[in-house]
């Protein structure tokens, strides 16, 4: 709960409390004194923080007081001047108990609900400077976009770039916001997960810790570039959490949404929300692959074309080339795996708990830095054999079909890390969304799963460990200690 979320509750049971137990000589200046004290400090909630629905017990509070206090007033002039003689002791104590009793509940839902729901924060960056971040919008006029019938419209990639910058005169509260286009993006996560977007309608009061347009940071004449992948159904800010960090440790980060793959992308004239295909197995995702894979290779001259000083573009100068990665989640872990084998631009790749889709990674490994980290739940066979009935009603696919799927993406798993430079890691008590911001939205979906701040914590320290040492090029790190500092993480292969 935010600051005067948690004052207005206190203040308003205290306040029920007293009107309600304690007994009072002037109950007309008590009740008209909570009432006033209670709108006042309401409205100022609502002001500084904003009006959201989880907080509307709380908000109902406000109101009875209002209305005790306005009845007393009313009702002043009504009674007879003989005075009525008090209630019995024992309905006295019952209506003591009951009191008591509709307070608790009261306290419970008044917690529960926007606790449950938060507005959450974003763990403070961990590098020496500040972020900044602007979005745009890149047309490919070589290419059609597959996923309409028009024959005009060619494929359009919205970008979000996060990096290095000089924050120290920016006002606090001019801080990003965390999703733009919030509502249509909740539209495409309804579709895809399920959720209706009015549970999660606090999102859009949650800031991040990027300035809107910053200048760049001027430390360094150049910061080297990595690029990030969604996954399938994702969004290009679902690794707040990781990207700032990284930008906040010197690097320009490059988010990519792939339009009607992602929840919902906003372009100026429509709106590309999700379609869900119906595909399964590695064959079926090829083509998709191939699509992001040739996004990414966009992207990436695209940033090539603007990165010599002499450009008109604000990151002109700035970027390093020479020094480029990418990293991904899910369907896009798998986009920065083909990147590695076929782009050699991309100096290493970071692939979190993404099935290896694509081309057939060689048995021999990656010729480049590639690392994988799994949920320990998603290279579990026995938690795979336990989810099949499920997964095989949902989809029609016969029990075979995902044997085979296991058995393939288990052989291209062991090939990726066979690499000199590869490096698989198991996360313990996660789960695919894990590594996205996901499960910061409520503390219910992580209830099997380990904090999502100590994860994200352990997956910002070995992402951060393997670029500085692979794209950065810089001495003296070692990953191996890095992640035996960290709680809950094994290394499969080093």
């Amino acid at each position: 709960m935010r600051t005067f979320e948690i004052l207005l509750l206190i203040v308003n049971l205290g306040l029920l409390i007293i009107c309600t137990l304690w007994p009072s000589r002037h109950p007309l200046r008590l009740r008209a004194a909570a009432a006033g004290i209670t709108a006042l400090l309401s409205m100022i909630q609502m002001v500084a923080e904003g009006f959201r629905w989880q907080m509307i017990p709380v908000y109902a509070a406000s109101v009875l007081l209002g209305l005790s206090a306005l009845d007393l007033i009313l009702s002043k002039h009504k009674r007879s001047r003989q005075p009525r003689p008090g209630p019995r002791f024992g309905i006295r104590w019952l209506r003591t108990c009951v009191t008591v009793l509709l307070l608790v509940m009261y306290t419970s839902v008044s917690v529960a609900l926007p606790s449950l729901l938060p507005v959450f924060a974003f763990a403070t960056p961990s590098g020496p400077h500040g972020v900044g971040t602007t979005s745009l919008i890149l047309v490919d006029e070589r290419r059609d976009e597959p996923h309409t019938e028009d024959p005009s419209d060619h494929r359009r990639l919205a970008l979000q770039i996060w990096y290095p910058a000089s924050v120290e005169e920016r006002p606090h509260d001019k801080r990003a916001d965390y999703i733009e286009h919030l509502p249509v993006i909740l539209e495409g996560l309804e579709q895809a997960i399920s959720i209706p977007p009015f549970l999660m309608s606090q999102l859009r009061y949650v800031k991040t810790h990027a300035y809107w347009e910053a200048e760049v940071a001027l430390d360094q004449e150049r910061y080297p570039v990595l690029l990030f992948s969604h996954g399938l159904t994702g969004f290009r800010n679902q690794n707040t959490f990781q990207v700032e960090d990284l930008a906040s440790r010197g690097y320009i980060v490059v988010g990519i949404d792939h339009p009607y793959d992602a929840a919902a992308v906003v372009f100026p004239d429509h709106t590309a929300m999700l379609k869900l295909d119906n595909l399964s197995g590695f064959e079926a995702y090829e083509a998709k692959n191939r699509l992001w894979v040739e996004d990414i290779k966009f992207v990436l001259d695209y940033l090539e074309r603007v990165s010599p000083a002499e450009e008109e573009h604000f990151l002109s100068g700035r970027m390093d080339m020479d020094k480029v990665g990418m990293f991904g989640h899910s369907f896009g872990g798998a986009t920065a795996a083909q990147m590695l084998m076929e782009d050699p631009r991309i100096k290493a790749s970071l692939n979190m708990d993404g099935a290896l889709y694509g081309q057939p990674i060689p048995e021999e490994g990656f010729d480049r830095p590639y690392m994988q980290m799994n949920a320990d739940t998603s290279i579990d066979y026995e938690n795979f054999v336990q989810s099949l009935d499920e997964a095989i009603e949902a989809s029609g696919s016969s029990r075979e079909e995902y044997e085979a799927f296991w058995a393939e993406m288990t052989s291209r798993r062991n090939h990726a890390a066979s690499g000199d430079s590869a490096y698989s890691i198991v996360l313990a008590k996660a789960d695919h969304m894990s590594f996205t911001d996901f499960y910061l939205f409520s503390p219910l979906l992580a209830l099997n799963s380990t904090s999502p701040r100590q994860l994200h914590h352990s997956v910002n320290e070995v992402t951060a460990a393997f670029f500085d040492q692979y794209v950065k090029g810089e001495d003296g790190i070692s990953i191996e200690r890095t992640i035996d500092s960290l709680h809950g993480i094994t290394a499969e292969q080093r």
